[in-house]
C-alpha cells in the first residue's frame, strides 16, 4: 500500500536503503510520531480487517498501549504488518496420559506473548516477506512461534505456522485462541521426566529445536544487527521503538 510520505524512513531507513525492511513501532514512537505513522498503521489494519472478513480493524494508529506493531516497508510502500501483545487466557491444556486425566488439572491461565494482527499485502504474499516479518518478531521478541498464542488466525496463518515451523495440533478453545500444543511440551516433559514414549506436539519436528530462519531476502547485514547484543536486549527496543534493519 503506497502513501505520499517515506514509510521506510519513518522507521529510521538511511537515504538510500533499497530493499524492504522491518521496523518496530511501539506507544512512545508514536506519541513521537507527526501522525503519518499512524495514518498508516491504521489503513493497514483496515486492509487486514478486509482481508480476514472483520467487522473492525485490530490494528489501530490511534493507541498501542504495551502491544507493538512490527511493520514492513520499503520506499513509500507498506508491505506489511504483524501485531504482538501479552494476554490473559484461560485455555484448556491438552491431555497426554492418564496420570493428567483430571479435568480439574486441564484448564489453566497462562499470559503468552500473542500474535494479534498479521497481514502481508495481497501483492506480496508468498514471496518470503510474510516470513521475513515474523521472523523479525520471533528474534526481537526472544520467543519461539510455540511459546505464543494466536487471536482467531486466519487458515492462511495456520498454514504458514505448519509450513515454517510445524505447528498444527492444537485444542479448540472457546475464547477463539488458538494455543498449540507444543506450547505446553515443556511442562508436559517435567511431568513426565523418566517415562518413555513421550514425543513433541509439532507436525513435524519439534519446533523447540528448529532455529527461527531469518527468511528470503534479509541481509548479511541485518543478521548480524538481530544477533548482536544491543538489538537482542528487546527492553531498550521497546523503550525507543529502535527500527531493524
Amino acid at each position: 500500500m503506497e502513501f505520499p510520505f517515506d514509510v521506510a524512513g519513518l522507521l529510521g531507513a538511511p537515504a538510500g536503503r533499497e530493499g524492504p525492511l522491518v521496523g518496530l513501532v511501539d506507544e512512545s514512537h508514536l506519541r513521537a510520531d507527526s501522525g503519518m505513522l499512524s495514518t498508516v498503521l491504521e489503513e493497514m489494519g483496515k486492509r487486514s480487517a478486509a482481508a480476514q472478513g472483520l467487522r473492525k480493524p485490530v490494528t489501530s494508529g490511534a493507541f498501542l498501549g504495551d502491544q507493538r506493531v512490527y511493520l514492513l516497508a520499503q520506499g513509500k510502500t507498506a508491505l506489511g504488518v504483524l501485531k504482538v501483545g501479552r494476554k490473559r487466557l484461560f485455555v484448556e491444556a491438552p491431555f497426554r496420559s492418564c496420570e493428567l486425566a483430571d479435568v480439574r488439572n486441564s484448564f489453566q491461565e497462562i499470559e503468552p506473548l500473542c500474535t494479534l494482527d498479521f497481514y502481508v499485502h495481497e501483492k506480496c504474499q508468498r514471496s518470503g516477506l510474510g516470513h521475513q516479518l515474523f521472523s523479525v518478531m520471533l528474534q526481537l521478541e526472544e520467543i519461539a512461534p510455540e511459546q505464543m498464542g494466536y487471536d482467531r488466525p486466519s487458515p492462511k496463518l495456520l498454514a504458514f505456522l505448519q509450513k515454517h515451523h510445524g505447528l498444527c495440533k492444537h485444542k479448540p478453545q472457546n475464547n477463539n485462541f488458538v494455543v498449540f500444543d507444543a506450547f505446553w511440551d515443556d511442562v508436559f516433559k517435567s511431568d513426565v521426566r523418566g517415562r518413555s514414549g513421550y514425543t513433541p506436539s509439532t507436525c513435524r519436528q519439534s519446533a523447540s529445536h528448529r532455529q527461527p530462519s531469518m527468511g528470503r531476502g534479509v541481509t548479511s547485514e541485518r543478521k548480524s544487527v538481530l544477533s548482536s547484543g544491543p538489538a537482542m536486549d528487546h527492553q531498550r527496543h521497546r523503550r525507543t521503538a529502535a527500527p531493524i534493519f
